[in-house]
């Protein structure tokens, strides 16, 4: 856990660095215009981390294949409608997600080509999957069914009620709520909503500099445990006030994880997962040599491994003077 400069402390010596090069991405620096940009974007420092996460959760999920991948914003309503979707599509008929922060909403649903998920008569693969529902799962305890419509006269729900729409930008839907009622396990429940989301599109140039940020503090993170404010400041064109600033809007956003110390003036960058992993197999590496070695001890002296090692007593740590000169003599 010790923690080195900034200056002298790059994760790895010259020649792991030149074996792992192709993985790191290389720093990129900013234009002048860019740095202004970034100027104007730290002075909403909060509007600027939200833009941050959207960027690096689009770049992470968002593909051509997957048009449900993406962050939805609601309009215009209010909850349980409310707020930024991260929704990503994993595989074919799947999606997750969380709404804003995955500790407040963590979201689950389906997938299907038709609704009710009923299946066509002929097969027609020009299609894309069009109706979903999701469950959001609030973290006070709510429930929200999203793209399910509940008919009050038959007490029957239809699911997978949800479309989006042929240019692929807006979700519309029927939803039912369920409201936890506070201090018991039972629901208050909600029926005959209706809502919609529409995708969110990020302005190209302030996504190319947001894309540099991320970019360039994955680098520095690959490349450092820890970096200076000073040091940041010179890399992305700002000044030492801003560094800071720009390195709590990079950690929020989840591009790497780490923490700001300011006493110290630094940026701390967490140890990698697959930090952990390598150790842990080394670990196991180890515990299987000892193994062999002490297998090999069996077969070669049976008696030997058999016997148990003498138990250490206080006696056996007294040695006189005599005896340890003997000793040394030996």
């Amino acid at each position: 856990h010790c923690l080195q400069s900034e200056q002298t402390n790059p994760r790895a010596d010259s020649a792991a660095m030149t074996s792992s090069a192709a993985s790191i991405p290389t720093i990129e620096r900013l234009t002048s215009e860019e740095r202004k940009s970034v100027e104007r974007m730290l002075k909403t420092s909060n509007q600027m981390s939200q833009s941050l996460q959207e960027v690096a959760f689009t770049n992470k999920w968002c593909k051509k294949d997957k048009p449900f991948s993406g962050v939805w914003l609601a309009r215009g309503t209010g909850y349980p409608i409310v707020g930024r979707f991260f929704i990503k599509q994993v595989g074919i008929d799947k999606i997750e997600g969380f709404v804003e922060q995955e500790s407040r909403a963590k979201i689950f649903g389906k997938l299907a080509l038709f609704p009710g998920g009923t299946q066509p008569k002929e097969k027609d693969s020009s299609r894309g999957m069009e109706w979903f529902d999701l469950t959001v799962q609030w973290s006070n305890g709510d429930l929200t069914n999203v793209g399910v419509e509940y008919n009050t006269e038959t007490k029957e729900s239809k699911q997978l009620q949800g479309r989006m729409n042929p240019i692929r930008t807006s979700l519309k839907f029927p939803y039912v709520h369920y409201r936890l009622i506070p201090g018991t396990s039972e629901y208050d429940e909600d029926f005959g909503n209706t809502g919609s989301l529409n995708k969110h599109m990020i302005d190209t140039k302030a996504k190319e500099v947001y894309d540099k940020l991320l970019n360039n503090i994955y680098a520095v993170s690959q490349l450092y445990e820890n970096i200076s404010f000073e040091r940041l400041a010179d890399l992305f064109g700002v000044d030492v006030k801003g560094a800071e600033a720009l390195a709590q809007c990079l950690l929020k956003c989840g591009q790497v994880t780490g923490a700001v110390d300011q006493e110290d003036q630094m940026v701390i960058f967490e140890k990698p997962r697959e930090a952990l992993k390598k150790f842990n197999s080394q670990v196991r590496e180890v515990c299987n040599l000892v193994q062999e070695t002490y297998d090999g001890i069996v077969k070669f002296d049976p008696k030997r491994a058999a016997k148990p090692p003498k138990p250490l007593n206080a006696d056996d740590e007294k040695v006189d003077s005599t005896k340890a000169s003997k000793m040394e003599t030996e």
